[in-house]
């Protein structure tokens, strides 16, 4: 048994939790599923006409992938609306300790306690059993955060089919993966999915087989923050005197890819010496993916990652931050990253930015929408085009890109129509629901795994 690949005893332990081989795998059988499940969908979107108070979960894994604050303030402030926040278990399946997942756990509350938000934890301690939010909370609309099966099996879309539910990605979609973007067995599933713009649903489209009918363009309620010009960010960084230029430093968790590997392994080291370096001149954020470091605690193991970590946090001109990033852009001078949904949502600052390039030709790692952001930033091969980063553009203020990245700013991230995502979906809602049963007469095709 310990010969076997952990990724293919997941895959199996997956298949026999969420009873997928029929539904899943199955061609004739799942179309008849997809059917019944979309009819069931329609159903519930029309009961949803009629309901005067709508009771609206939100399926929170990790704070990590929380995008969706703006949607969930303006709800709370619409009577209509009743939101509240369930904390889910995550990544069950997934080979991590009873240990790590309870932390998570715990985090995940604490962060939306902390936010005054209505929080629900679906665990019964004294039955020490997770709790059927169905049946004990009674919503009418599911928002998922994640498509991934990295819960239990009644906290996935299967066990939803007779109440209305939605998905918004939990990251700005930049890099070309659009099988699994778009086209999971979850995509086709979802009564409604949020889209950041028309590319986006362009790309759904070609690839869902379900046609992308219940796909809408919404824009990306996570950015909203940066478009409000009436929002004062909180100042989260350390006090320097004299004051410092601020950058922050994003790597990405994906540092066990075969495709798209974060190049965080190569360059761990190189980055505490450039903080020391420029240690008079710039503080630094080390503003981590939240998977990053359970990844590290694998590879490295737990006294390992919890020193580097600890240099961050300790260190005269740098700090480490888990949770939350919007303060952080805007009251930053540059950020130097290699995350996917970051090659997108920084550029609404505007400010300059740096993609740390694993290859020279990078451009078939994003898509159609992704290519376009990327070519804004300053891309970085090595520590010495950090360092010429660092020192040419943030300190001293050679920034030839300022105009392309104003130019793209424009063209696909100001909002033409003057309406924040979060007001779409709220406003557009009865449209979409309309929309839905217009195209429930559409014969659906197989979704994929």
């Amino acid at each position: 048994m310990k010969n076997i690949d952990q990724s293919l005893l997941y895959k199996i332990r997956l298949v026999w939790e969420y009873k997928d081989v029929l539904r899943n795998h199955c061609p004739p059988i799942h179309r008849i599923f997809s059917q019944s499940f979309r009819k069931s969908q329609l159903d519930a979107a029309k009961r949803i006409q009629d309901t005067e108070c709508i009771r609206v979960a939100f399926f929170l894994p990790i704070p990590g992938m929380w995008k969706l604050d703006s949607l969930f303030q303006a709800m709370q402030k619409n009577p209509r609306y009743e939101p509240f926040i369930v904390v889910l278990p995550y990544s069950t399946y997934k080979g991590f300790s009873k240990a790590e997942i309870e932390s998570t756990l715990s985090r995940t509350e604490l962060f939306i306690k902390e936010k005054g938000y209505e929080c629900v934890v679906p665990y019964n301690k004294v039955a020490d059993q997770w709790i059927d939010v169905k049946k004990d909370y009674h919503p009418d609309v599911v928002f998922f955060c994640t498509p991934y099966k990295d819960s239990m099996p009644q906290y996935f879309v299967y066990h939803f089919q007779d109440v209305l539910t939605c998905y918004v990605q939990y990251s700005f979609c930049s890099l070309e993966n659009s099988n699994v973007n778009y086209n999971l067995i979850f995509h086709n599933l979802v009564g409604i999915h949020f889209l950041e713009s028309t590319i986006h649903q362009k790309m759904a489209r070609k690839v869902a087989r379900n046609k992308a009918v219940n796909t809408f363009v919404s824009g990306y309620p996570a950015t909203e923050i940066f478009l409000d010009r009436e929002y004062k960010p909180v100042n989260r960084w350390k006090i320097q005197r004299p004051t410092h230029k601020k950058v922050i430093w994003a790597p990405h968790h994906s540092i066990d890819y075969q495709n798209y590997v974060s190049i965080f392994l190569s360059i761990y080291d190189d980055m505490l010496h450039i903080a020391e370096k420029f240690k008079d001149e710039i503080q630094f954020v080390f503003k981590p993916h939240q998977t990053l470091k359970l990844k590290l605690q694998k590879i490295w193991g737990v006294e390992k990652t919890e020193e580097y970590y600890n240099k961050w946090a300790t260190m005269e001109n740098t700090q480490l931050v888990s949770d939350g990033y919007e303060d952080l852009f805007l009251t930053s001078d540059a950020m130097i990253h290699d995350c996917g949904s970051f090659t997108t949502e920084y550029l609404f600052t505007k400010k300059p930015v740096m993609y740390l390039c694993r290859s020279r030709d990078m451009t078939d790692k994003f898509n159609e929408f992704g290519v376009n952001a990327f070519n804004c930033h300053y891309h970085g091969y090595s520590v010495q085009d950090v360092e010429s980063f660092l020192q040419e553009v943030v300190l001293d203020g050679k920034d030839p890109m300022k105009a392309q990245r104003e130019d793209f700013f424009e063209a696909y991230l100001n909002p033409g129509d003057g309406l924040l995502p979060s007001q779409k979906i709220i406003q557009d809602i009865a449209l979409k629901i309309e929309y839905m049963m217009k195209t429930n007469h559409k014969k659906l095709e197989l979704p994929s795994a």
